[in-house]
């Protein structure tokens, strides 16, 4: 009876999450994932802060006891939960267009391109490992000369999160500037990582359209990091 109890309470916490994480991945609702123009997710992308720490607790729960099969359900679930979270943007214009036209001009024998032109794209984490219930945040630096015949062009950044395995969990599409995306602008994504998110090298490949058109990208590497974890749950984890 004991040990029937032992395997019961893991269980019955497991369909608590995946009932979580359901209406997290339901059309429209919390976990929904897409394009959006918004500094942040649209609210009906967002993530429930209470719903994310329930989740978190109940995994870090199962991850302290239990077989490989729970364990590794547990896993499963915390990375379910990062599917859920809201991925926030924020960027700040450090050289204005003239600038950026002037600097073109000089590198160019005085010339500006008639298209809004890509100058620099580049983008990393900071730090580029963090613990679970910790954000990661990457930076990055855009630079673009607006066109003679195209002096407003629209500026997007995209981030696209997998997992070590490397299957896909969410990719999120932001406006650099709702203004002018000509100029130089430093930016980056805010993801928050669940308590119980399993250890492992995340790949992260970023991308910046201009007017809807993808040119240019980087692909770089988030770690997370946990103290004294066993070799075990390192394999559940990139098992999953």
């Amino acid at each position: 009876m004991k040990n029937l109890k032992q395997i019961a309470k893991p269980m019955v916490a497991l369909l608590v999450v995946s009932s979580m994480l359901a209406g997290c991945a339901a059309p429209g609702g919390p976990g929904a994932t897409g394009t959006t123009t918004a500094g942040t997710e649209a609210a009906s992308g967002e993530c429930n802060t209470a719903m994310l720490a329930g989740i978190g607790a109940v995994v870090g729960g199962l991850l302290g006891g239990g077989n490989n099969t729970v364990r590794g359900a547990a896993l499963g679930a915390s990375l379910g939960a990062l599917a859920c979270v809201a991925l926030n943007y924020q960027s700040q214009q450090v050289k204005t267009a003239q600038q950026v036209q002037t600097d073109y001009k000089v590198a160019n024998k005085g010339k500006l391109p008639e298209q809004s032109t890509l100058v620099k794209y580049e983008t990393g984490f900071t730090p580029s490992s963090v613990r679970p219930g910790q954000k990661a945040q990457t930076n990055s630096y855009i630079e673009v000369a607006a066109g003679t015949r195209d002096p407003y062009p629209l500026v997007e950044e995209e981030l696209s999160l997998y997992k070590p395995n490397g299957e896909l969990i969410k990719t999120v599409r932001k406006v650099v500037s709702s203004n002018n995306g000509s100029g130089a602008y430093k930016g980056g994504f805010s993801i928050p990582m669940p308590e119980g998110v399993p250890q492992g090298i995340y790949p992260v490949r970023t991308a910046l359209y201009l007017n809807s058109k993808r040119v240019g990208g980087q692909d770089v590497k988030l770690q997370i990091v946990q103290r004294q974890a066993p070799a075990s749950e390192l394999q559940l984890a990139l098992a999953y």
